[in-house]
């Protein structure tokens, strides 16, 4: 068994996190994530579509003008080189990027994973969580599977949420994808932001077990043990990705009060009797003055 509590480190350095929202899901996606709580600030939009790009509420805007990402010429490869550069000033501080996408679309599929590549260093990681199309959106959805395997390529970890998969516990709106996309980008920017550089390595080890991964959450009310609250996660991950074969988790905890080492412990029995083996699992906790709530990433997959 490998268990870290892993706390916020008081007087420590943060560290930086770029959040990019490609595309106009991916400005959508990033959006919602600041409506629930990411600064605007540390935000990065990026569209050929001005009005998308203006209703996005990203505080840093790049419109690519243009039909440099719809022509199929020899050039069409230092087109979007040249796009993921205009992208560096706005991540060239940042010690962690996250990037945010629709794959199926132009921007998404194309301008995504050259975005990850050009940006991700020994130094530099990227985690890029991704939306794939509905089931019924069949030229969309085989435009991004193939763009998925250029993702995952291209970043050091791909948390894929997909909208095929019923979020049945996320939304009452049927949204449900857009809110388990948003709250993994919340949950993500916030464990790195608050962490120390050995916090993050270790985060950043379990993430990338495998080329895939997904995240499943819940909210736990006052009278459920953290036990209730994983096992309502687990049965809705954001993809279909088999439990069996998952290698490590990464749990935030959200509550009035950071989880106690039993609690740890017995969150981990119960990460570990779901999937039906020991994972690498790192813990996180934080204090939240709302409804407590645990997100979970689960590692390892490899894309196939």
């Amino acid at each position: 068994m490998s268990v870290e509590e892993l706390t916020e480190e008081k007087g420590s350095a943060r560290s930086r996190v770029a959040i990019l929202g490609i595309g106009g899901a991916g400005n959508n996606l990033l959006s919602h994530a600041i409506s629930g709580g990411v600064s605007p600030t540390q935000c990065v939009a990026v569209n050929t579509d001005r009005n998308q790009l203006s209703a996005c509420h990203a505080k840093n805007k790049i419109l690519i003008t243009g039909n440099s990402l719809r022509r199929t010429t020899h050039d069409e490869l230092d087109n979007v080189r040249t796009l993921a550069n205009r992208v560096s000033p706005f991540t060239s501080e940042s010690d962690f990027t996250i990037l945010l996408t629709g794959l199926g679309g132009v921007m998404g599929t194309m301008a995504g994973p050259a975005i990850a590549e050009l940006n991700r260093g020994q130094a530099k990681p990227v985690v890029s969580i991704v939306a794939l199309p509905f089931i019924h959106e069949r030229d969309r959805r085989f435009l991004a599977l193939r763009g998925l395997k250029r993702m995952v390529e291209s970043s050091d970890c791909t948390v894929v949420v997909d909208n095929a998969v019923e979020f049945n516990q996320a939304s009452s709106s049927g949204r449900g994808a857009d809110e388990i996309a948003s709250l993994a980008v919340r949950s993500l920017s916030e464990v790195v932001a608050m962490g120390s550089s050995a916090l993050n390595h270790r985060i950043l080890s379990v993430m990338r077990l495998g080329q895939v991964a997904t995240v499943c959450a819940a909210a736990i009310r006052s009278s459920e043990r953290i036990q209730s609250g994983i096992i309502e996660a687990l049965q809705a991950p954001s993809a279909e990705l088999p439990l069996s074969m998952a290698k490590g988790a990464v749990l935030l905890y959200h509550g009035l009060e950071p989880l106690s080492e039993p609690q740890a412990i017995q969150a981990y029995e119960a990460v570990s009797s779901l999937v039906g083996h020991d994972v690498e699992f790192v813990q996180l906790s934080t204090r939240s003055a709302g409804v407590s709530r645990v997100s979970v990433f689960l590692t390892g997959y490899s894309y196939s």
